[in-house]
């Protein structure tokens, strides 16, 4: 019988248990990234450390929260880990940032037992006890380095015990996930003003949080005669290292001791539950009593919440619905189109036009905010990638900086969520078949590290995320050697392409132009998923490549998976409806002269001959004219201009994208349908698919 383990968290509480951590994780595995990328220097890495250690602090306080005791601990040690980075007695090592890298991917484990309530099995008190030890000898270099730290061997008998209410706040401070720290220091015996380096030290310790209570005070230090002993309880985010290197920095102190100050709970919580809140304004209580204490460092909420979570269904729901209205308003104003034609103006047509123009700008309202609710920043796709750069990098043997651009661009968060594979597929080639070894690129004359850029940015309604890399490039005649031998073209085929023709050849199914399988790559069916994947989600992908001074990737993609703005054309008797993102522009072919270069139909467009492909034949069509002037609709996929030859033009139409039936499958060239508002289907083209399959049919001596 297998063990089920529990949690002290219902089954609706899991989503946003998930979402918090894996907000957590991705920080500090971001932090660990620039950490080791910044070479540990001080200056540059203090904010990583600051962000890393935040959200170590933070998940080990939702872990304990949530009843996981393996992973609250492991987060702690990683917590104090962090804390010796961020004050010096640690360096980031490459092992180190391994085994915190392995230590955040064990996390994730543990996160998922929360979900399967399933053991994982995986060794969490070895970790500890690896990060322990390293700790354990990281501090004890430190101490001999520092010097030997001086005994205190003061009078205790000046110590007090806490009153009720500086019980009552040491608690609210361990319950935010502050230390507390108990520190007796002298001043040296004959130093010139005792007193004084007494009040400079309890100062200083200001500095770092909140003094629950000293003696003397402050003010009895200004006033006494003779030295004496201090003692303080400090509350603090930070540890014991860090506190006494504050102390050495204060000249003749004879000597301290900083001592973890152990808090009796039970106490705690009784006092809490029965005694009265204390007024910090209550005529009696003692001047220093009298002030207002900070409020602990994470409290938060203080202002009006102003964003709540929503469950994405329930948004992909309503975006459902904001087509059908969309749909319903064009639908609605074909209606009154027919009564104006029918009846002219008059007042009730005249109401029904005000009563369609009020509803349109309604619904056009209502799909901008919705489809701002679904935009989320392409940042959390793209800083999965830096870990991913690193790793792959490792396995390779190679030197690579790895520069991200425009995450701050927003996309669909549904586009986001199925372009992940796409580009870890290219980042990957980008690095294994892309970038040459340090020993290649310096022998080139190159810079011996390589350079990977991903990059977002909004182009012509579109998003176009691009991966670059300063590799060795694309050769066109490797790629052709290596089609003809995998069987995809003959010699006399692969021969007629042009470079660009080529190189689109490694998106084929099963093709790789690597000599050797590797960890990474060279099994032929990345670049097959990028196509696949982009094309899913009604985008194109093009490369563009240099031999010797690396290759781009772009991928141009829809900003929503749900509407599309189209333009309508006559096909026969049917109706078609290609994305306004792939037109160049429309033309009336009686505009323009026909001619005919290697038996396909051209015309000559700015300059150069546009080759025509009649969609009538394309989809097999019986003959027969449309309605309206025949026309062609210029495209673009890539560097691929392609006139598509309609039988007419109906206009531009806003439509929401319908998937197709699985009964009828993959069919090139259409990526979708929609529902017009007479309540026809009208087939969505795609533009990519319809060029590609024509591009397919010229190799295999087809001419359409």
């Amino acid at each position: 019988m297998r063990d089920i383990l529990k949690f002290d968290i219902e089954d609706n509480e899991i989503e946003i248990f998930l979402q918090d951590v894996n907000e957590h994780l991705e920080a500090m595995e971001s932090g660990l990234l620039r950490l080791e990328q910044d070479g540990g220097e001080p200056a540059e890495s203090q904010e990583s450390l600051q962000t890393a250690f935040r959200a170590a602090h933070t998940l080990k306080a939702i872990a304990a929260a949530v009843g996981h005791p393996r992973m609250a601990e492991l987060t702690h040690t990683i917590e104090n880990t962090f804390e010796a980075l961020r004050e010096g007695w640690l360096r980031p090592t490459a092992a180190l940032i391994d085994e915190l890298l392995a230590a955040v991917d064990t996390l994730r484990v543990l996160r998922d037992e929360v979900v399967t309530r399933e053991p994982s099995g995986i060794d969490v008190p070895a970790l500890i006890h690896w990060l322990q030890e390293m700790l354990s000898e990281a501090m004890d270099v430190s101490t001999a380095t520092a010097g030997p730290q001086l005994a205190w061997n003061g009078d205790l008998s000046s110590v007090i015990a806490l009153s009720e209410e500086q019980l009552l706040r040491a608690q609210a401070y361990v319950e935010q996930g502050w230390h507390l720290w108990e520190i007796h220091l002298a001043a040296k015996p004959g130093a010139f003003a005792p007193l004084a380096r007494l009040l400079q030290a309890s100062m200083a310790l200001m500095e770092l949080g909140e003094i629950i209570v000293q003696n003397p005070a402050q003010a009895d230090l200004l006033n006494k005669e003779e030295t004496v002993p201090l003692w303080v309880i400090l509350a603090t985010d930070t540890y014991a290292p860090t506190v006494e290197a504050q102390l050495r920095d204060i000249t003749d102190i004879d000597g301290f001791s900083v001592q973890p100050y152990t808090l009796n709970v039970s106490e705690a919580a009784v006092l809490s539950e029965v005694a009265e809140p204390v007024s910090l304004t209550e005529p009696g209580l003692p001047e220093e009593l009298t002030a207002a204490p900070p409020a602990p460092p994470t409290i938060t909420g203080l202002g009006r919440e102003k964003t709540v979570r929503i469950d994405v269904e329930r948004l992909d729901a309503l975006m459902n619905l904001v087509g059908e209205l969309v749909t319903g308003r064009t639908r609605l104003a074909q209606v009154e189109t027919m009564l104006r034609n029918q009846y002219g103006k008059g007042t009730m047509t005249t109401a029904l036009s005000e009563l369609n123009s009020d509803l349109g700008r309604v619904v056009d309202q209502l799909q901008e905010e919705v489809m701002q609710a679904r935009m989320v920043p392409i940042a959390q796709l793209f800083s999965k990638f830096p870990r991913l750069i690193r790793d792959v990098a490792r396995t390779a043997h190679k030197e690579v900086d790895f520069v991200i651009e425009g995450e701050a661009t927003e996309l669909d968060r549904a586009v986001i969520e199925l372009i992940g594979d796409p580009l870890v597929h290219l980042l990957r080639n980008a690095v294994d078949h892309g970038l040459e070894s340090t020993q290649v690129r310096t022998a080139m004359g190159k810079a011996a590290r390589g350079t990977v850029r991903l990059s977002a940015a909004h182009e012509e309604g579109n998003v176009v995320i691009t991966v670059q890399d300063d590799g060795r490039g694309i050769d066109p005649a490797h790629v052709r050697q290596a089609a003809v031998q995998r069987g995809l073209l003959s010699e006399d085929a692969a021969a007629k392409l042009d470079a660009h023709e080529a190189t689109a050849l490694i998106f084929e199914p099963n093709f790789s132009t690597a000599d050797h399988v590797t960890e990474v790559s060279g099994r032929g069916v990345g670049l097959d998923v990028v196509r696949t994947n982009v094309k899913r989600l009604g985008g194109a992908v093009t490369v563009d490549s240099t031999i010797g001074q690396g290759s781009t990737f772009r991928l141009s993609l829809p900003l929503t998976l749900a509407i599309l703005q189209t333009m309508l054309v006559n096909v026969g008797a049917e109706v078609y409806a290609i994305p306004l993102t792939g037109i160049i522009e429309s033309l009336y072919l009686a505009d323009w002269k026909v001619s005919r270069v290697r038996g396909k139909s051209v015309i000559y467009w700015r300059g150069q001959a546009l080759p025509l492909l009649p969609l009538q034949d394309f989809f097999a069509h019986e003959d027969g004219a449309g309605e309206g002037k025949p026309a062609v609709v210029v495209v673009a996929w890539g560097k691929q201009r392609v006139g598509l030859r309609v039988d007419g033009l109906i206009g531009k139409e806003e439509i929401v994208i319908k998937s197709m039936s699985p009964l009828v499958g993959n069919v090139p060239g259409i990526s979708g349908c929609t529902i017009l508002g007479d309540g026809r289907v009208a087939l969505i083209v795609d533009v990519p698919g319809l060029i590609g399959a024509a591009l397919q049919a010229r190799r295999q001596g087809e001419v359409l």
